[in-house]
This record gives structure tokens, C-alpha cells and sequence, in this order.
């Protein structure tokens, strides 16, 4: 009996879920419209500042101007480029080239929504189909979530793709796939540097004698777009080590864990590849115990709230940190809530985002040391509650029933 069990947990179905992916695609869309053309957000749109210009250098032909003349994440607008040259030769104004640009970032959560239900069904022991006790799942209305509204208007759709591609990475380093769990890496770091964060995590979940290639799949599909975009803008602001961000400026935010710190100290102005050593060391510490010690017991439901821990660091750590910047974050607790019954832990994350995290919102008040403290007690709390549930050793299910694919061997 243990035996059938453990295979129906194992079992995958191939391909996506399309009803899934559709419902999830239609939201998708449903809330890029709202947000572009029912409401009329612009004003705070960051698109129409950043990348607008540079887009629009590439619809009149100027490539290497559209390359050098692009915010940091030109990787992602590159990525999307295709899109919005489609909208740009149908005619199509700013508003519609971003609208066009920001859907492969939304079909993108889509798609992982379709992924997860069919290659990772919630298993009910006492049911032959694993499907029986599932309703919608957290992903397929994500997209309806304040923070996942914010992000879209305020022009930063390629959080969305990063955070989606960052999930993929470590549910695919999760079943063995070194190669593939090294693209989808390579693929969310070019997007936006910050998923630098994810990137050991990843390496660190893939079997011992599939890493090498992981590793050389990752460095390789990075470097081959990274490494001639830095050679050509290595003369402007937008080179690789500004891609990170090593000097903040004089932009901090009230929602960070280094509010106290004083905004010229070290630490402040370095705190972009800080945060990234920071991250790396978790996760140092986090394969040592869990995985090195004992591999074969990791289950993905770890492995995702080892992501969480570190996405969540990213964003509590960064003098910049806003609403949108915990989208990724999100989007793996959505991903770790695939349980039976209702998503309480990405709803209440999405309550506590939208309430604690806004500079001007509910709590402001309270004035900034207020917020601040907020802020902390909600962070400190976060990083706690999934670092016990990284860091834990047992065999009990957690709350998906995934496997990894080195607890599928033992």
C-alpha cells in the first residue's frame, strides 16, 4: 500500500493542464486590460519613463540604441521585444506596446499554473484521482492579488517572469532536470539581475551528477546574452554591476529591514550585492543541513520554502524594497499553498503585503519609524516561520504533496 502511494505521488501527468493555463491566461489578460485601459493608471506606469524610450528607438530600426539607451533590466525588454515590435508594426501607441510586452510575463504565470497542475497533482491517498478534492488553485487568481495589480501598474511586469521562472527552476531542479532547471535560471536572471538570489538554490536542489550540466547550461545561456550587452553599454550607468545596483542613491524606502541604518552608511549603499551575499549564504547554510547531509530527503515543498526565504530576504533587505518587489515572493507562497481546501497562506500574505508594505498606504500614520517597526515584526516573522520549514527534517507531507526527484530514487 505505502508502495502505490508513494508511486501516485510520483506520477506525473505529461504537458500542462490547459484548462488550467486558460483560465489562468484569461485572468491574466482580463487584469492587464483593467489596469492599462479601464483605469487609466499611466501616471504611475514606470514603463512609459524607462523602457519607452528605448522601445521606442527600436521601432525606428535603431537596435544598438534601443541596447544602450535601456533601464538595467534590458535583458527582459529584450526578452519582449518581439511583442512589442508586433504592436508597434500594427500601429499600436506607448499604451499598446506595453500592454503587448507585459502579456508574455502573464501568460508566463499562466503557464506555471498549467505546469504545476498537471506535473505535480495534490495527492488524495484515499482517491484515485488526485484531482477530486482540488478546487481553483492559488496561482490561477493570483493575478486578481493587490501586489500583482501594482506590479502591472506600475510598469514592472518582468517581476511576474522572473518570479514564475524562478519557481520553475527549482520544481524542475526538483525532478532532475539539470538542464532544464539551468535555462529557466539563466533565462529569470536575464530578465532581472535580482534573481541572482535563486540562482545556488537551484544548483544546490539538482542531483550531484546533473549539477555540471545545470551549471554549464545556466552560465552558458546567460553569458551569451549578458556578456556582449555589458561589453557595449560598459561605458553608461547601465552596466553590469549597475544592473545590481552597488550604489543606491538617495532613494530609500520605509518597508526594508535597514530603515535604522543611516542612508550614506556602508551598508546602505552597498546593500544590493549585500543582500544578494546574504541570500547566497542561506542558502550555503540551508544545503549543508538539508541537502548535503541528507539529499535525499529534501522534498520540494522545502525546496519552495527555502525560495520563499530567500525571495523575501531579497526584497526585506533592499533600501528600494516596494509592493511590487514581493511579487516574486508571492507567487512561490502560491506555489508552496497547493493543498486541499483554501489558500490561506497566500491569502493572508497577500493581506499583509497589501496593508504592511505600501510607503503611503493604511499604516502611514503610524509616521516612518512606525511603519518601519510594522514592517520589521511582519518581516522577521515571514523569515522565521518558512526558515523552520526549510530547515526542518522529517518525512511528513507538507502542504503539496511534490516529490523530488532525489526522494524519488531513494
Amino acid at each position: 500500500m505505502g508502495q502505490s502511494v508513494s508511486h501516485q505521488q510520483t506520477v506525473a501527468s505529461p504537458g500542462i493542464r490547459v484548462a488550467t493555463a486558460l483560465f489562468a491566461a484569461g485572468a491574466g489578460l482580463i487584469v492587464l486590460y483593467l489596469v492599462e485601459y479601464a483605469l487609466d493608471l499611466r501616471a504611475e506606469n514606470d514603463f512609459y519613463r524607462e523602457a519607452w524610450p528605448a522601445y521606442r528607438l527600436l521601432l525606428h530600426g535603431h537596435f544598438l540604441g534601443f541596447l544602450r539607451d535601456s533601464p538595467a533590466y534590458v535583458g527582459s525588454l529584450l526578452m519582449r521585444a518581439p511583442f512589442a515590435l508586433l504592436a508597434g508594426a500594427l500601429g499600436a501607441s506607448a499604451r499598446g506596446v506595453y500592454v503587448a510586452s507585459a502579456i508574455p510575463c502573464v501568460l508566463a504565470l499562466a503557464l506555471l499554473a498549467g505546469y504545476l497542475a498537471a506535473r505535480w497533482p495534490v495527492v488524495n491517498p484515499g482517491n484515485a484521482d488526485p484531482q477530486a478534492t482540488r478546487g481553483i488553485r492559488p496561482l490561477e487568481l493570483l493575478m486578481f492579488a493587490p501586489p500583482v495589480l501594482l506590479a502591472i501598474n506600475s510598469g514592472h511586469p518582468e517581476d511576474l517572469l522572473g518570479g514564475t521562472l524562478c519557481v520553475l527552476a527549482v520544481l524542475m531542479a526538483c525532478r532532475g532536470s539539470g538542464w532544464g532547471a539551468g535555462l529557466a535560471i539563466a533565462l529569470a536572471v536575464i530578465n532581472k539581475a535580482w534573481a541572482l538570489v535563486a540562482a545556488p538554490l537551484v544548483f544546490a536542489l539538482m542531483p550531484a551528477d546533473r549539477r555540471l550540466s545545470g551549471f554549464l547550461t545556466a552560465a552558458l545561456a546567460s553569458a551569451a546574452l549578458i556578456v556582449p550587452l555589458t561589453a557595449l553599454r560598459i561605458s553608461s550607468l547601465s552596466s553590469a554591476s549597475s544592473a545590481l545596483g552597488v550604489h543606491i542613491g538617495g532613494i530609500v524606502l520605509i518597508p526594508q529591514l535597514l530603515w535604522w541604518l543611516p542612508r550614506g552608511s556602508w551598508i546602505v549603499l552597498r546593500a544590493h550585492i549585500l543582500l544578494v551575499l546574504v541570500c547566497w549564504l542561506v542558502t550555503c547554510l540551508w544545503w549543508w543541513l538539508r541537502v548535503h547531509r541528507d539529499g535525499h530527503r529534501v522534498r520540494a515543498d522545502q525546496a519552495l520554502a527555502a525560495l520563499i526565504l530567500v525571495l523575501f530576504l531579497r526584497a526585506a533587505l533592499d533600501p528600494w524594497d516596494d509592493t511590487y518587489y514581493l511579487t516574486p515572493f508571492l507567487i512561490a507562497v502560491a506555489a508552496y499553498d497547493e493543498r486541499p481546501g483554501a489558500p490561506w497562506l497566500t491569502v493572508l500574505f497577500t493581506a499583509a503585503i497589501t496593508v504592511i508594505v505600501p510607503p503611503s498606504g493604511l499604516l502611514h500614520g503610524l509616521g516612518a519609524n512606525g511603519e518601519a517597526a510594522c514592517f520589521a515584526a511582519f518581516a522577521l516573522g515571514t523569515i522565521a516561520w518558512f526558515a523552520r520549514r526549510a530547515f526542518r527534517v522529517g518525512h511528513g507531507r507538507g502542504p503539496v504533496a511534490y516529490r523530488s526527484a532525489a526522494g524519488s530514487r531513494a
